[in-house]
């Protein structure tokens, strides 16, 4: 019997010693990926398309310079790291499978700090948002959390949150669950203590100077 213990304690660190000198795996390219002519492109019809009508739209700023739609929003490397362990943390966490992330476009309001009075650096400017989607029967769709009275944590739907949706109460019923909200009536800022937002924003937005972008 110790001759066993001992030869499998052995191969159990020998097994280590052989997993650590693993050259890691080679990532394959994403499908998704598009040639720097196509995005150069699509970045050029942006600007013909959109960036001349948003800044159109838009009076200029209170010094009297023009407005400048944004072009590009950043995030470091770490900062996207973090956002992916901590979403599939608190999904796990739920009972949740994360399925997609996705990216609004959105636009800051026409202020100098938002809700929690941190500053808004560029008012008015188009940005997005990340937000993290469940499967619900067939369909991919955004969620929070809530922490329950009882230390748990449940998977909601954003759509059924209060006064997402106009008529302030959203209903998504599945063969398992009905996810719903039980309070129609929504007052602004009204976030609880005990919602969990998984909503990233807060990029480095860049409404570009002269060459301040990669493409012009």
């Amino acid at each position: 019997m110790a001759a066993f213990v001992f030869f499998l304690s052995c191969n159990t660190e020998k097994k280590h010693a052989d997993d650590t000198n693993q050259e890691p795996q080679e990532v394959k390219a994403p499908k998704q990926l598009i040639s720097i002519p196509e995005a150069k492109n699509g970045y050029d019809n942006y600007t013909h398309k959109r960036v001349k009508l948003i800044e159109a739209s838009e009076a200029p700023l209170e010094d009297g310079t023009k407005f400048i739609a944004s072009r590009f929003g950043e995030y470091d490397l770490e900062t996207v790291k973090n956002y992916i362990a901590y979403v599939e943390q608190e999904a796990k966490a739920s009972g949740v499978k994360v399925e997609t992330l996705r990216f609004y476009f959105s636009t800051y309001p026409d202020k100098k700090e938002d809700a929690q009075h941190r500053e808004i650096k560029h008012p008015r400017q188009n940005t997005f948002f990340i937000l993290p989607t469940m499967k619900v029967d067939s369909m991919n769709l955004g969620f929070y959390i809530k922490r329950l009275s009882d230390g748990k944590k449940e998977a909601l739907l954003i759509r059924d949150y209060p006064g997402v949706l106009e008529n302030g109460l959203g209903q998504i019923k599945t063969t398992q669950k009905s996810f719903a909200s039980m309070l129609p009536n929504f007052k602004k800022n009204s976030f609880q203590d005990d919602d969990e937002s998984l909503i990233l924003n807060d990029s480095h937005m860049q409404p570009p100077p002269e060459q301040g972008s990669d493409f012009n």
